[in-house]
């Protein structure tokens, strides 16, 4: 809910997608309001959120996307996915394919709108962001953190298909037309390269 009033706010009355930056910085503005303890809450169901797009396809897709990808870079892609909102997250989670009918990605790969658009950095340190506004302590919300019990892993979705850690070979290329058809196709004809 706060990540949907965040890109509400962010995109205030043009109706235009706006960037993961923009998001992240009303979400860290939303979450600045609320007590210590309910950011560090936030953080942990993002945290769960986001672990559930931990997946090739999701890897893949950024690749596609971004003509490259790396361990912070996939961390960036998959908080500009919750960025988007809870049904085209669930929706990309379910089937990373259904990023090619996302109208912001068709605008990336029309060449209207940035390919790094999608770099959710800023929402994924939202939380700590605004805890450190709160608190007026930059090591505060690690801090809180560290001092949290760790959580089950019983209850967690977890991806059908979790990514390994690595992306980029030969094969991985050779496997993205067949497991990403309408994705790739929709940026081995666009001119955003």
């Amino acid at each position: 809910m706060l990540i949907e009033q965040a890109r509400a706010d962010a995109s205030g009355d043009s109706g235009t997608w706006p960037s993961g930056a923009v998001i992240g910085a009303a979400l860290a503005d939303r979450l600045e309001r609320l007590p210590p303890e309910q950011i560090i809450e936030f953080h942990q169901s993002y945290l769960g959120t986001a672990s559930r797009a931990h997946q090739w396809r999701v890897c893949a897709s950024a690749f596609l996307i971004w003509n490259y990808i790396s361990d912070d870079g996939f961390s960036d892609f998959k908080a500009g996915l919750v960025g988007l909102g809870q049904d085209a997250f669930e929706q990309v989670v379910a089937d990373p394919d259904a990023l090619a009918d996302h109208p912001m990605v068709r605008a990336i790969a029309a060449g209207r709108v940035d390919r790094f658009a999608l770099a959710g950095e800023a929402i994924q340190f939202a939380a700590c962001q605004a805890y450190e506004r709160r608190t007026d302590d930059a090591d505060a919300f690690w801090e809180a953190l560290d001092s949290q019990p760790a959580e089950a892993a019983d209850g967690e979705d977890k991806p059908a298909v979790p990514w390994s850690g690595r992306f980029g070979s030969p094969e991985d290329a050779a496997q993205i037309p067949l497991r990403l058809p309408r994705l790739h196709a929709l940026f081995a004809s666009s001119d955003s390269r």
